[in-house]
């Protein structure tokens, strides 16, 4: 007789026979994650070619390339602020296959247009913050002021009459003068420029008297005279400028630069994340490239998807808050 209790082993023993295949063969998604990459990477650049950001992006996708033996392939897709590239990356699948370049208009654009069509902590997955080109204060060298101390007491004399080049309403060089006066209760004239060439020619020609560019732009006018650089907005002294003290040794607590990492898609798979943030760290131990983003006036950053994520948000709210204070409007 065909006992209940021998009917539940046979049951068991079929369903195990069947089951067992099951286990042992891993899904679509697992396989597409474990043999990542398989086909070329899209990395969109929100800028035009030969740009700081597309430069970087350039450098890192030759060595990543490498690494991941894929080629990645550089779309630039600039205008609207950096949006329209980022809105791109946003509606692309969360594969790990198209990525974006972001730098420091990713966090300020959120501020400066009404509607940017993405939300920067629900639609994107921080992958890693590459690296970072410290502010500097850079002055005319008819300027009188030797350090910050003097510039901000010639400010306070004479609000609102000394100026400051900036590369347009909005841009890092405008917001991060606007945050240097809010810490420093001075008041400047801001002049706009149509990019950062005629703003750094404004105050190399004495024409307005100071400006706060990242440092690629200024050092070839350092290194012949043409500009004083007055402060660097690194944590501590950088090998970059050597000899010039930082913000905070002048009592300014004023630690920020044009930073550059890479985001991906929200609900890309944490596996392909960590693989990309794995091999984008392992750039720091390759000579060739560290040099060749320090020509470019940057330091190596690094650290974990989550350290960037936290970086996004920080950067988010200070830009945001300084544009709404100032009502700053993008042009």
């Amino acid at each position: 007789m065909f006992t209940a209790r021998a009917l539940l082993r046979s049951t068991r023993t079929a369903l195990g026979g069947l089951l067992l295949p099951l286990v042992l063969i891993p899904s679509g998604a697992a396989l597409a994650q474990s043999d990542y990459p398989n086909r070329p990477i899209r990395l969109i650049v929100p800028f035009t070619p030969s740009g700081g950001v597309d430069t970087l992006a350039r450098l890192m996708g030759e060595h990543l390339s490498r690494r991941l033996g894929q080629p990645f392939v550089i779309d630039n897709r600039p205008g609207a602020g950096t949006t329209i590239g980022s809105v791109a990356v946003a509606r692309s699948a969360p594969d790990g296959y198209t990525l974006l370049m972001a730098s420091s208009s990713f966090t300020a654009a959120t501020g400066l247009y009404p509607s940017v069509g993405y939300r920067i902590d629900k639609d994107f997955a921080p992958v890693a913050l590459l690296a970072n080109s410290p502010v500097v204060l850079a002055v005319s060298p008819k300027f009188k002021a030797t350090n910050l101390a003097e510039l901000v007491q010639a400010a306070k004399d004479a609000p609102g009459k000394l100026t400051t080049a900036t590369y347009g309403n909005g841009s890092t060089p405008h917001l991060v003068s606007e945050l240097f006066q809010q810490m420093t209760g001075t008041k400047f004239l801001n002049v706009p420029y149509k990019g950062g060439g005629p703003a750094v020619l404004s105050t190399l020609m004495g024409e307005t008297d100071m400006l706060f560019p990242s440092i690629l732009p200024v050092r070839p006018h350092v290194a012949s005279g043409k500009l004083k650089i007055l402060a660097i907005g690194s944590a501590k002294p950088s090998s970059l400028m050597p000899g010039v003290p930082t913000f905070k040794e002048q009592g300014v607590d004023l630690v920020t630069g044009t930073w550059f990492g890479v985001v991906a898609p929200a609900k890309t798979p944490p596996a392909v994340i960590e693989r990309l943030n794995k091999e984008i760290l392992a750039l720091a131990k390759e000579p060739e490239f560290v040099k060749a983003i320090n020509g470019e006036g940057a330091e190596f950053v690094g650290g974990t998807p989550a350290e960037f994520g936290t970086f996004l948000q920080a950067d988010l709210r200070r830009w945001t808050k300084i544009i709404a204070d100032q009502q700053i409007k993008a042009e």
